[in-house]
């Protein structure tokens, strides 16, 4: 099995955003939150001409992702997953102001939304 590429810079932000609306107690893997970042994000990729594999930030890998983020919050009192890059940290603390986190969420879901329309209609 191919082992999936880290996550990116826009991914977090995102993966972010929905912890942040759950604090400290993100939705799982069975939620329709997590499905739709999920569905969200495997479109991306296929739109960036990405292959992707079942795998590929599927419910159980954004429930994880959002489990990394627990680590670096006060809020929570036991210890999240620690096995997080290092973005992650980086994301964390330059996101902890709630307007910005939702002003560049915003941004990435409309640039996405725009990707994925230039894809369909070119074809």
């Amino acid at each position: 099995m191919i082992k999936n590429p880290k996550w990116n810079y826009t991914e977090l932000v995102l993966a972010l955003e929905l912890y942040m609306n759950y604090r400290p107690n993100p939705p799982g893997k069975d939620s329709r939150e997590v499905s739709q970042l999920s569905s969200l994000l495997r479109l991306n990729a296929l739109s960036d001409g990405l292959s992707i594999n079942k795998i590929f930030r599927n419910n159980n890998g954004v429930a994880m992702k959002l489990q990394n983020f627990r680590r670096f919050d006060e809020k929570f009192k036991g210890h999240g997953l620690r096995a997080g890059g290092a973005l992650e940290k980086i994301i964390w603390e330059k996101y902890q102001n709630q307007t910005k986190l939702k002003q560049t969420s915003k941004k990435i879901r409309d640039n996405i939304e725009i990707k994925i329309r230039e894809k369909i209609n070119v074809q």
